[in-house]
């Protein structure tokens, strides 16, 4: 029965908020090709190339293991993305996935010390990236609004045991996270010998744990503070 509740809350709540954006002017596209998301990335002036861990260059994100939310305004133009990819890593921690994976992707050297975040998370993890708004519409708060919808979806969809996300030192202060749904928040998410340079060392490690999406799926957000529904 409790299984039933959450897929019921979570169903509400997307629901709910797509009403939400509608009433905004935005529309909202649940896609899984991802090179159109490159393609799309590349055509916005202003904005930054999207993030190796869901280019094709680097890997071939099938439709099971990865979807993206493109937000489009009134005039078709996207306004908004948000982009999650699933990771079966078992046993094995984010820790240990970041070793064999972000030298690769970015070089430069990690440190074998990590967040305490990245120790504990394992099993069925899902990377939340390439958040990104258009200046006009910042103001409303659509990047939480957005995110709040990408983490119900991955819920409906994996019902993952994590979900994880790099976040500005800048932003994680200014409470950004916990609009965005993130109840867990650790400084300095990646420890590197010799950093990358497109990698900002301040960053930090949000994330979310199976109960903590589930609780936030049945509860909304207000002002900053989750509300019963």
């Amino acid at each position: 029965m409790q299984k039933v509740r959450i897929i019921q809350a979570v169903t509400r709540k997307i629901s709910e908020i797509e009403a939400t954006l509608s009433d905004q002017g935005v529309t909202i596209e649940m896609c899984e090709d991802f090179q159109k998301l490159e393609k799309i990335c590349n055509s916005i002036e202003g904005r930054k190339k999207l993030s190796e861990p869901f280019s094709a260059k680097y890997f071939d994100i099938l439709p099971r293991d990865g979807f993206w939310i493109n937000g489009v305004n009134e005039e078709g133009k996207t306004i908004s993305t948000q982009v999650m990819r699933l990771s079966e890593l078992g046993d094995t921690n984010l820790a240990t996935l970041w070793q064999q994976q972000l030298k690769r992707l970015h070089g430069g050297r990690l440190m074998q010390t990590s967040s305490p975040g990245a120790q504990r998370i394992s099993g069925k993890v899902v990377y939340h990236g390439d958040v990104w708004v258009d200046r006009s519409f910042a103001h409303r708060n659509l990047g939480g609004t957005m995110s709040h919808l990408a983490l119900s979806i991955a819920l409906l969809k994996w019902a993952p045991d994590f979900v994880y996300g790099f976040m500005g030192e800048r932003l994680c202060l200014s409470g950004f996270a916990l609009k965005e749904g993130y109840f867990h928040c650790e400084p300095i998410g990646s420890h590197w010998v010799e950093q990358p340079d497109e990698i900002d060392p301040s960053d930090w490690l949000v994330w979310m744990g199976r109960h903590d999406l589930e609780y936030l799926a049945q509860h909304k957000m207000i002002s900053g503070l989750l509300c019963s529904q």
